[in-house]
């Protein structure tokens, strides 16, 4: 009789139990059903790719990243088949456990043709609506959104095409699709405008809202879609085909046709007798860039003429690089043959040279002329003892006398001077009065252009000065063959660099022929 009560009361504690345990379920499954809500995603496409691996590699079982292989390249249309084929690759267990994450990496771009005129956009849901859902979209990326408007932007696509929104890349019919009751999806169009302008590839961003309801955002609530453009590629021409290239700015300039959308690069290539750097040489690099929504694009050429005798050419062959142009192709003329033509009047230094040749007194002295100026290089060795910025007694009284001499010459008269110290690539000595060769070199150019107006008579108003170190060496301090000479050589470069020149430049103002017999009225 015990053991029977025994029994009895074990199977009433076993009924609460199992009371306790239906209970609990219960409350599982209301649960599930308050956080279970039905999902909202736009429908995409999922490609395999070597990114989709990669990403996946350290997040999943190498086993399963592996079998991935065999999915490389094949577009799957929609979740389903994806998901079928990866059940037969890892089977149902390993499918259901990495599934979305597979699916997230593996999401393919849309493309749409510029030419389609339309792109219907699908928004899912995995279970039916008991009435009409209404969801909100964004759009966003680097194509260029117009207006919202549903009589103009319809499934079918434009009902027109007015200029008014030529400048943009696609409009809306509306923000917001609805999915009807009952149903389990529905579409919205984006009307994409053949602008007929050459443009990059150019993406929209499309997303889902903050939903309202017992819906919510689904995995893939974001899509890019990306219009590829159908027009050909504009040609570039040099809008100048031949001519005359004198002293200073010279601009080469290239058209497009037609316009594009995007920034074309026309890197130019050169041939001829005249040399980069010696007779030419181009402000911000020789490449001609043409930006956006523009016709043309220019670049800036110095013509050099300093060592271009008198009445000399040089030929320069300017040519589009057709292998190297950006986002074009070459038109119609892609090569100008220019001739650069000398000087027509050489800056007279005659006199200086005839007072050079006939004192031995300054045959160290060096004087080379251009068609505007006569440049004089005075040797530091003569001028300054080794590291220091003081003319010596002796020498500044013959420099006082040359420098007499050439001041009320009539081919320097009115010229601008400029006093340009120069020193070897030697650093000074820790000891040294100046902090380094910038410092040295421009004590020097003002020790001279002091003397010159003090003591000799020159105009300080016509006379600038400027220190270079050794930054423009005269004699360069590489060989031929572009080692660093060594030696003798280099022995010799430094002493032809240490240097004061003295720059004589005829204004372009008062630039003239000189005449041997002036007219009587010509001051």
């Amino acid at each position: 009789m015990l053991g029977g009560k025994k029994k009895k009361a074990n199977e009433v504690r076993w009924m609460l139990t199992f009371a306790d345990l239906i209970t609990l379920l219960f409350c599982f499954f209301v649960y599930l059903s308050l956080f279970n809500k039905p999902q909202v995603d736009l429908k995409t496409g999922f490609v395999v790719n070597a990114a989709t691996i990669d990403t996946l590699k350290n997040r999943l079982p190498d086993n399963t990243v592996n079998s991935l292989g065999s999915m490389m390249g094949v577009f799957f249309d929609n979740k389903e088949n994806f998901e079928e084929k990866l059940e037969t690759l890892i089977g149902k267990k390993q499918t259901s456990l990495y599934k979305t994450q597979i699916l997230i990496e593996s999401m393919a771009k849309g493309q749409v043709d510029e030419s389609a005129g339309v792109l219907k956009v699908v928004v899912l849901l995995n279970e039916k609506v008991e009435e009409d859902l209404r969801i909100p979209l964004f759009f966003s990326g680097s194509a260029r959104r117009g207006p919202v408007d549903a009589e103009l932007c319809t499934s079918e696509g434009l009902t027109a095409n007015p200029t008014e929104i030529q400048e943009f890349d696609y409009i809306l019919g509306s923000e917001v699709a609805v999915i009807p009751q009952g149903e389990y999806e529905t579409f919205f169009p984006l009307c994409i405008i053949n602008d007929e302008l050459y443009e990059d590839s150019e993406e929209i961003l499309v997303q889902i809202g903050k939903l309202r309801g017992d819906v919510e955002r689904g995995n893939f609530v974001s899509r890019s879609i990306f219009i590829q453009d159908d027009e050909p590629l504009p040609s570039v021409s040099f809008e100048v085909s031949r001519r005359d290239l004198y002293k200073g700015i010279s601009n080469i300039t290239a058209k497009i046709s037609p316009v594009s959308g995007v920034i074309t690069e026309i890197p130019i290539k050169f041939a001829g007798t005249a040399k980069e750097k010696k007779d030419f040489r181009f402000m911000d690099g020789a490449t001609i860039k043409i930006y956006p929504y523009t016709e043309k694009g220019t670049v800036e050429m110095e013509v050099l003429q300093d060592e271009v005798p008198l009445y000399a050419t040089r030929t320069l062959v300017v040519q589009m690089d057709a292998l190297a142009i950006k986002n074009a192709e070459t038109g119609r003329i892609s090569k100008q043959v220019n001739t650069i033509i000398g000087a027509q009047e050489m800056k007279d230094c005659s006199g200086i040279n005839r007072f050079l040749r006939e004192n031995e007194d300054f045959a160290s002295f060096e004087l080379n002329a251009s068609k505007s100026r006569c440049i004089l290089s005075l040797p530091s060795s003569f001028l300054f003892p080794s590291g220091g910025a003081a003319i010596v007694q002796e020498v500044e009284v013959q420099l006082q006398q040359f420098l007499s001499e050439i001041r009320d010459r009539y081919e320097l008269e009115g010229d601008a001077i400029r006093v340009d110290g120069h020193t070897d690539d030697v650093p000074l000595r820790k000891k040294s009065k100046f902090r380094n060769n910038w410092e040295l070199s421009t004590v020097r150019a003002t020790v001279v252009a002091t003397l010159m107006m003090e003591k000799v008579g020159f105009n300080p108003e016509r006379i600038a000065i400027s220190g270079y170190a050794e930054t423009r060496p005269k004699k360069s301090y590489l060989s031929e063959d572009g080692k660093r000479k060594s030696g003798k050589e280099l022995k010799a470069a430094r002493k032809a660099n240490r240097r004061v020149d003295l720059i004589f430049t005829r204004p372009v103002k008062k630039e003239r022929t000189r005449k041997f017999f002036p007219d009587p009225d010509e001051g």
